[in-house]
């Protein structure tokens, strides 16, 4: 979000350097051998889907699913 502030910069910053690269690259990892066989693809995706998640969390904005579209 770019509401998100000052502090989420700075708090994202902080995650990136001390857990959030060992956690994308955990991601690729597992998305890569998860690719390997046909059963294993939707969640090789799914494992590449979180990387930037993983990278910078905060300021991030939480949609839930159970709601159409429209009324978001």
């Amino acid at each position: 979000r770019r509401d998100a502030g000052a502090a989420s910069c700075v708090g994202n910053v902080v995650w990136l350097v001390f857990a959030g690269w060992w956690l994308a690259l955990g991601h690729v990892i597992t998305g890569i051998a998860l690719c390997v066989s046909i059963i294993g693809i939707p969640l090789g995706l799914a494992n590449f889907k979180l990387i930037p998640i993983s990278l910078m969390p905060l300021g991030r904005e939480i949609v839930p699913t159970d709601q159409p579209f429209a009324t978001r």
